[in-house]
């Protein structure tokens, strides 16, 4: 494997202070070619002045257009508020839905985590849709996640499953000012009438005995046999220290679920991206020594890996990571991950045989979008 080409979705150098700070990265790749990437951008990764963009390129990266700015956007029935992340789908030919994370920003004094109970601002879920590439979209339809609070979309689009029936990927963690212990968990919401509702939910990992938390959970589906796959970034909150990457299997109808087990990948939010028959390569956040984006690549469906092959997709040259080789309380990792320099990969197959990778990277004030061609 190789990199074939890379540069920018979006430059934070010379650009408008709102719009040199970037996180959130996803990708989609349409019908007729298009790749869009979406992203938070923003003065800083938690500024006020936070908003989703929408770019597309027709021409394999090489060239992007803004297609959407949400900067003064993200009010909700008059309530201020973020849009944090944006991550597009596309249902049919032409019509495309976004699965949306808002964020309350009614009070600017408050930080979007909470210092004394690391319970985090009100948010909701959302979808709306567009039909013309991605420059406009329709209202925002709340997808209601009761009984869990703290839920976010895990930077997950939704899945068609058999039958018709959508599926939303969701992580919980807890509300602000909630003094009890987190208890996260990862989850699919059905929906039943082309997400009209979303009454049902499966659990798809959820530690019994809080020893690991479950996080930021990216999904891919064999492409013969439906089975679906999961990958989890897992913290061991009694160590204070992130655990190897671990990945969990799933059936088609997404009701049955295996214990997620270790992968040997050391990383964070990791995408895992089926490449047909039973090959499943993995991008994903390698934030210890030496820090950057990496490629792995299964030839079993995930059940075992050899890095022995990975790609290097982003070699950071400008240190270690903040809190990245030692043990963290809850409070100060939160604080690191406001300040890590690049993360947040995404990646899907393209026609041509290749990956096409996104991500953020920069250093402690400016950080771009960026992309890269992988060739297998």
């Amino acid at each position: 494997m190789h990199i074939v080409a890379s540069g920018y979705v979006h430059n934070g150098h010379g650009v408008p202070f709102h719009q040199r700070s970037c996180s959130r990265t996803a990708a989609a790749l349409l019908h007729d070619g298009t790749l869009l990437v979406s992203f938070r951008r923003g003065s800083d990764r938690e500024s006020p002045d936070g908003h989703e963009c929408v770019m597309a390129s027709t021409d394999g990266g090489n060239t992007w257009q803004e297609r959407f700015d949400g900067y003064g956007r993200g009010a909700w029935d008059g309530t201020p508020g973020e849009v944090k992340g944006f991550f597009i789908g596309e249902d049919a030919p032409g019509v495309l839905t976004a699965t949306g994370l808002w964020t309350d920003g009614s009070d600017p004094a408050l930080p979007f985590i909470n210092p004394q109970t690391q319970g985090l601002l009100p948010m909701r879920t959302f979808h709306t849709t567009s039909t013309d590439g991605g420059r406009t979209w329709g209202p925002r339809r709340h997808m209601d996640t009761a009984p869990h609070v703290g839920a976010s979309p895990a930077s997950s689009v939704i899945l068609h499953l058999p039958n018709g029936v959508l599926a939303q990927a969701y992580e919980t963690w807890k509300e602000y000012d909630d003094p009890s212990p987190a208890w996260p968990g990862a989850y699919f919401r059905l929906s039943y009438d082309q997400g009209a509702t979303w009454p049902e939910f499966v659990t798809l990992a959820h530690h019994p005995q809080r020893a690991l938390y479950y996080w930021d959970q990216r999904h891919a589906v064999h492409p013969e046999t439906g089975e679906l796959v999961v990958m989890y970034w897992t913290h061991n909150p009694a160590t204070g220290k992130d655990e190897d990457i671990h990945i969990s299997w799933g059936s088609k109808d997404a009701r049955s679920w295996t214990v997620p087990q270790e992968t040997g990948l050391p990383g964070q939010h990791c995408q895992p991206i089926a490449l047909g028959g039973n090959r499943l390569a993995a991008i994903y956040t390698h934030r210890r020594n030496p820090p950057g984006i990496r490629l792995a690549i299964s030839e079993d469906f995930g059940r075992t890996w050899d890095r022995s092959q990975e790609v290097i997709v982003y070699d950071s040259r400008i240190g270690t990571e903040p809190g990245a080789q030692s043990s963290r309380a809850q409070a100060d990792l939160w604080n690191d991950m406001i300040a890590w320099r690049f993360g947040h990969p995404r990646g899907l197959l393209l026609p041509s045989g290749e990956i096409f990778a996104v991500y953020y990277a920069g250093d402690d004030q400016i950080k771009s979008a960026c992309w890269a061609r992988i060739a297998l």
